[in-house]
């Protein structure tokens, strides 16, 4: 069980590593490769890359304990980002 301190900084990870997930990718789009192999390997291993920093990360905070939320908060990042920093609209 977390404690209520554990679960807020969990909830903030999330967030914050929503945002910088779809950063990084958006920075991965940037890079050009013609052969569809490779540009497959590449994003394949920029997800597992992923997907282990974040697990990683996340058992330094609270023993890698995965609630919903945990999910729920990184989504929410990434619509955070998207919307706020990343949205087409021109003022």
């Amino acid at each position: 069980m977390m404690s209520l301190e554990e679960q807020f900084r969990v909830i903030f990870y999330s967030f914050a590593y929503g945002m910088f997930f779809l950063s990084t990718v958006k920075l991965i789009k940037c890079i050009k490769v013609k052969k569809t192999l490779s540009r497959f390997l590449m994003e394949l291993l920029f997800m597992i890359f992923h997907v282990i920093l974040f697990y990683f990360l996340l058992y330094k905070i609270n023993g890698g304990i995965i609630s919903f939320y945990v999910g729920l908060f990184f989504l929410l990042g990434n619509f955070f980002c998207k919307l706020f920093y990343y949205s087409d609209k021109k003022s």
